[in-house]
Protein backbone atom coordinates (compact mmCIF):
# COMPACT_ATOMS: atom_id res chain seq x y z
CA UNK A 1 0.00 0.00 0.00
CA UNK A 2 2.79 2.27 1.08
CA UNK A 3 4.54 1.76 -2.59
CA UNK A 4 1.74 2.34 -4.15
CA UNK A 5 0.94 5.49 -2.95
CA UNK A 6 4.72 6.94 -3.82
CA UNK A 7 4.39 5.38 -6.76
CA UNK A 8 0.74 7.45 -7.51
CA UNK A 9 2.72 10.63 -6.04
CA UNK A 10 5.78 9.85 -8.16
CA UNK A 11 3.70 9.88 -11.07
CA UNK A 12 2.01 13.08 -10.09
CA UNK A 13 4.88 14.72 -10.00
CA UNK A 14 6.18 13.35 -13.65
CA UNK A 15 2.54 14.69 -14.88
CA UNK A 16 3.11 18.08 -13.31
CA UNK A 17 6.48 18.60 -14.04
CA UNK A 18 4.77 19.65 -17.74
CA UNK A 19 1.64 21.49 -17.73
CA UNK A 20 0.21 20.05 -20.81
CA UNK A 21 0.09 16.62 -18.30
CA UNK A 22 0.73 13.21 -19.48
CA UNK A 23 -1.90 13.20 -21.90
CA UNK A 24 -0.75 16.14 -24.14
CA UNK A 25 -2.13 15.91 -27.61
CA UNK A 26 0.07 14.52 -30.70
CA UNK A 27 -0.74 16.85 -33.35
CA UNK A 28 -0.99 14.64 -36.43
CA UNK A 29 1.53 16.56 -39.00
CA UNK A 30 0.14 17.21 -42.66
CA UNK A 31 1.51 14.56 -44.65
CA UNK A 32 2.86 16.76 -46.86
CA UNK A 33 4.59 19.02 -44.66
CA UNK A 34 6.48 15.70 -43.34
CA UNK A 35 7.82 14.98 -46.51
CA UNK A 36 8.90 18.25 -47.23
CA UNK A 37 10.21 19.50 -44.26
CA UNK A 38 13.12 18.57 -41.53
CA UNK A 39 11.61 17.86 -38.47
CA UNK A 40 13.37 20.39 -35.72
CA UNK A 41 13.73 19.18 -32.09
CA UNK A 42 13.13 21.04 -29.07
CA UNK A 43 14.98 20.23 -25.66
CA UNK A 44 15.22 21.86 -22.19
CA UNK A 45 12.00 23.29 -22.10
CA UNK A 46 9.80 24.49 -18.65
CA UNK A 47 6.39 24.40 -18.10
CA UNK A 48 6.78 27.08 -15.87
CA UNK A 49 6.64 30.61 -17.09
CA UNK A 50 6.71 34.57 -15.08
CA UNK A 51 9.64 36.50 -13.98
CA UNK A 52 11.04 34.17 -12.01
CA UNK A 53 11.50 31.31 -14.40
CA UNK A 54 13.99 30.93 -16.97
CA UNK A 55 11.91 29.82 -20.20
CA UNK A 56 15.29 29.07 -22.53
CA UNK A 57 15.33 26.34 -24.85
CA UNK A 58 17.18 24.47 -27.63
CA UNK A 59 15.15 24.21 -30.82
CA UNK A 60 17.80 22.77 -33.31
CA UNK A 61 20.52 24.52 -34.54
CA UNK A 62 18.37 27.99 -32.50
CA UNK A 63 18.36 28.83 -29.16
CA UNK A 64 15.40 30.84 -27.62
CA UNK A 65 17.04 33.44 -24.77
CA UNK A 66 15.70 36.15 -22.95
CA UNK A 67 12.10 35.53 -22.26
CA UNK A 68 10.39 38.54 -20.77
CA UNK A 69 6.72 38.56 -20.20
CA UNK A 70 7.12 42.08 -18.98
CA UNK A 71 5.92 44.35 -22.42
CA UNK A 72 2.44 45.41 -21.96
CA UNK A 73 0.29 48.75 -22.23
CA UNK A 74 3.16 50.69 -20.04
CA UNK A 75 5.27 50.19 -22.91
CA UNK A 76 5.42 53.07 -25.61
CA UNK A 77 5.72 50.66 -28.71
CA UNK A 78 3.64 48.40 -31.34
CA UNK A 79 3.60 45.10 -32.25
CA UNK A 80 2.75 43.89 -35.86
CA UNK A 81 0.71 47.11 -36.02
CA UNK A 82 -1.27 46.69 -32.43
CA UNK A 83 0.24 49.48 -30.32
CA UNK A 84 1.34 48.68 -27.22
CA UNK A 85 -1.91 50.37 -25.17
CA UNK A 86 -4.37 47.68 -26.66
CA UNK A 87 -2.06 44.62 -25.79
CA UNK A 88 -2.35 42.11 -22.84
CA UNK A 89 -0.03 39.07 -22.23
CA UNK A 90 2.39 40.57 -24.30
CA UNK A 91 6.24 39.26 -23.85
CA UNK A 92 9.39 39.75 -26.00
CA UNK A 93 11.96 37.11 -26.36
CA UNK A 94 15.44 36.53 -28.51
CA UNK A 95 16.64 33.75 -30.83
CA UNK A 96 20.24 32.73 -31.52
CA UNK A 97 20.52 31.49 -34.76
CA UNK A 98 23.25 30.48 -36.73
CA UNK A 99 22.84 33.47 -39.21
CA UNK A 100 22.79 36.07 -36.06
CA UNK A 101 20.08 37.07 -33.27
CA UNK A 102 16.86 37.59 -33.81
CA UNK A 103 14.20 39.40 -31.67
CA UNK A 104 10.89 38.66 -31.25
CA UNK A 105 7.71 39.77 -29.50
CA UNK A 106 4.00 38.89 -29.06
CA UNK A 107 1.26 40.28 -27.45
CA UNK A 108 -3.06 39.85 -27.73
CA UNK A 109 -5.12 41.74 -28.41
CA UNK A 110 -9.30 42.00 -28.03
CA UNK A 111 -11.06 40.60 -30.19
CA UNK A 112 -14.44 41.74 -31.77
CA UNK A 113 -15.93 38.17 -31.12
CA UNK A 114 -17.48 36.12 -29.06
CA UNK A 115 -15.00 32.69 -29.19
CA UNK A 116 -12.19 32.42 -26.98
CA UNK A 117 -9.12 32.57 -27.82
CA UNK A 118 -7.07 29.60 -28.83
CA UNK A 119 -9.51 27.68 -27.21
CA UNK A 120 -9.76 30.26 -23.95
CA UNK A 121 -11.06 33.54 -22.95
CA UNK A 122 -10.82 36.56 -20.35
CA UNK A 123 -14.22 36.83 -19.18
CA UNK A 124 -16.76 38.11 -21.64
CA UNK A 125 -14.08 39.39 -24.29
CA UNK A 126 -11.36 37.08 -26.66
CA UNK A 127 -8.09 38.01 -27.78
CA UNK A 128 -6.27 37.28 -31.45
CA UNK A 129 -1.95 37.57 -30.95
CA UNK A 130 -0.03 39.03 -33.57
CA UNK A 131 3.63 38.47 -33.12
CA UNK A 132 6.90 40.32 -34.74
CA UNK A 133 10.02 38.59 -35.43
CA UNK A 134 13.15 38.93 -37.36
CA UNK A 135 16.66 40.51 -38.08
CA UNK A 136 17.66 42.42 -40.85
CA UNK A 137 14.06 41.09 -42.50
CA UNK A 138 11.17 41.59 -40.09
CA UNK A 139 8.54 38.60 -40.17
CA UNK A 140 4.97 38.68 -38.56
CA UNK A 141 1.99 37.15 -38.41
CA UNK A 142 -1.46 37.67 -37.05
CA UNK A 143 -4.10 34.98 -36.27
CA UNK A 144 -7.30 35.25 -35.22
CA UNK A 145 -10.96 32.92 -34.77
CA UNK A 146 -13.66 32.63 -37.01
CA UNK A 147 -17.38 32.74 -36.27
CA UNK A 148 -16.38 28.73 -35.90
CA UNK A 149 -13.76 29.42 -33.42
CA UNK A 150 -11.13 28.12 -36.04
CA UNK A 151 -7.87 30.11 -35.57
CA UNK A 152 -6.48 31.40 -38.73
CA UNK A 153 -4.14 34.40 -40.57
CA UNK A 154 -1.56 35.69 -42.36
CA UNK A 155 2.48 35.19 -42.03
CA UNK A 156 4.88 37.80 -43.96
CA UNK A 157 8.24 37.79 -44.30
CA UNK A 158 9.84 40.09 -46.54
CA UNK A 159 7.44 40.37 -49.35
CA UNK A 160 6.48 36.90 -49.07
CA UNK A 161 2.93 36.46 -47.25
CA UNK A 162 1.53 33.06 -46.41
CA UNK A 163 -1.31 31.34 -44.80
CA UNK A 164 -1.19 30.07 -41.17
CA UNK A 165 -4.20 27.69 -39.65
CA UNK A 166 -4.47 25.34 -36.55
CA UNK A 167 -4.57 21.66 -36.48
CA UNK A 168 -7.42 20.25 -34.61
CA UNK A 169 -6.63 16.40 -35.37
CA UNK A 170 -4.25 14.15 -33.50
CA UNK A 171 -2.29 11.18 -34.48
CA UNK A 172 -5.16 8.95 -33.32
CA UNK A 173 -7.61 10.52 -35.67
CA UNK A 174 -9.20 12.72 -33.07
CA UNK A 175 -10.30 15.90 -33.18
CA UNK A 176 -9.79 18.85 -30.47
CA UNK A 177 -12.09 21.92 -29.35
CA UNK A 178 -8.35 24.02 -30.01
CA UNK A 179 -5.76 23.99 -32.05
CA UNK A 180 -2.99 21.34 -30.98
CA UNK A 181 -0.44 23.42 -33.81
CA UNK A 182 -0.26 25.36 -36.66
CA UNK A 183 0.87 24.60 -40.24
CA UNK A 184 1.74 27.41 -42.66
CA UNK A 185 1.44 27.32 -46.38
CA UNK A 186 2.21 29.34 -49.32
CA UNK A 187 1.92 27.67 -52.86
CA UNK A 188 3.69 25.04 -51.14
CA UNK A 189 4.06 23.44 -47.40
CA UNK A 190 6.57 26.55 -45.16
CA UNK A 191 6.36 24.15 -42.18
CA UNK A 192 4.63 23.64 -38.82
CA UNK A 193 4.77 24.03 -35.16
CA UNK A 194 3.30 21.59 -32.29
CA UNK A 195 2.05 23.75 -29.45
CA UNK A 196 0.74 20.59 -27.53
CA UNK A 197 2.70 19.38 -24.22
CA UNK A 198 6.76 19.44 -24.95
CA UNK A 199 5.75 20.85 -28.48
CA UNK A 200 7.59 20.16 -31.88
CA UNK A 201 8.76 22.32 -35.20
CA UNK A 202 8.89 21.50 -38.73
CA UNK A 203 10.72 23.71 -41.25
CA UNK A 204 10.60 23.14 -45.17
CA UNK A 205 13.38 21.94 -46.95
CA UNK A 206 13.23 24.27 -48.98
CA UNK A 207 13.03 27.44 -47.07
CA UNK A 208 16.50 29.36 -47.29
CA UNK A 209 18.87 29.83 -43.80
CA UNK A 210 17.03 33.30 -43.41
CA UNK A 211 13.60 32.35 -43.98
CA UNK A 212 14.04 29.27 -41.70
CA UNK A 213 15.48 31.70 -39.03
CA UNK A 214 12.64 33.87 -39.41
CA UNK A 215 9.73 31.22 -39.28
CA UNK A 216 11.34 29.21 -36.58
CA UNK A 217 11.32 32.25 -34.30
CA UNK A 218 7.70 32.84 -35.06
CA UNK A 219 6.98 29.20 -34.12
CA UNK A 220 9.00 30.15 -31.00
CA UNK A 221 7.02 33.09 -30.03
CA UNK A 222 3.74 30.46 -30.68
CA UNK A 223 5.51 27.95 -28.23
CA UNK A 224 5.84 31.04 -25.19
CA UNK A 225 2.34 32.03 -25.66
CA UNK A 226 0.15 32.25 -22.71
CA UNK A 227 -3.21 33.41 -23.01
CA UNK A 228 -3.92 36.62 -20.87
CA UNK A 229 -5.83 34.97 -17.76
CA UNK A 230 -2.47 32.74 -17.51
CA UNK A 231 0.07 35.24 -18.26
CA UNK A 232 2.03 36.43 -14.82
CA UNK A 233 1.03 39.94 -13.80
CA UNK A 234 3.50 42.51 -14.93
Amino acid sequence: MVRSVWSLRALLVLCLGWSAGCAAQRMAVPQDVGKTSDEIVISDRSAMSGALVDESFTMGPYRVTDVSRKWDSTSSSSVAGVSSTDAKGGFTFGVKAPQGELKGTCASHQAGKSVGFLGGSLGSQSYDVVCACGGATQATFTISADTTAHYKGTVTAGSTSYAIAGVYTDEKGSSSGKPIGYEVRGTDPVGAVEVSGKGRVWLSKSLDPGARADVACLFAGLLLYKEPSSDIAK
